[in-house]
């Protein structure tokens, strides 16, 4: 198993994501992502880590804890962008529909970079800002389906 194999399935137990569990937005929980050594090294592990990721989010992100969830969303939007994108909408709009804590904002701050929308640097976006992305995921969705 890789190191970047190792730090993956450690922080898909967000107790081991240092001062995680103690974040009350997600602003916190983005400045918690910025100091762990864990999300630096995979961070740092550029084009290596962002297919490790992806497949991660793919095959697990249903059943991840939301922090591990929120997490991975942040790694791979600082990997790979085009990729988060892509790989958060569906995730996004279901997170939307049954809100989730944290995921919803690094989801749509990833997205959000991707379609060239205003970002805020702590992802704590309001409603209407979250509404906004959403409409653009599913306009996207249905251009692509030929909608």
């Amino acid at each position: 198993m890789s190191d970047f194999q190792k730090d993956l399935e450690t922080i898909k137990n967000p107790e081991n994501i240092k001062e995680a569990v103690y974040a009350s937005g997600p602003g916190n929980l983005m400045k918690v992502f910025e100091k762990d050594p864990t999300v630096q090294r995979l961070i740092r592990g550029g084009a290596k880590v962002a297919p490790l990721v992806s497949a991660e989010i793919k095959k697990n992100g249903q059943k991840l804890p939301k922090i591990t969830l929120a997490c991975l969303a942040y790694v791979l939007q600082k990997t790979d962008r085009t990729e988060a994108s892509t790989i958060l909408r569906p995730f996004f709009i279901r997170a939307m529909n049954k809100p989730d804590p944290y995921f919803i904002f690094f989801g749509a701050h990833a997205i959000r970079e991707d379609l060239k929308l205003p970002l805020r640097p702590d992802a704590e976006y309001s409603y209407n800002e979250l509404q906004e992305t959403k409409t653009w995921v599913e306009r996207l969705k249905r251009t692509r389906e030929g909608g």
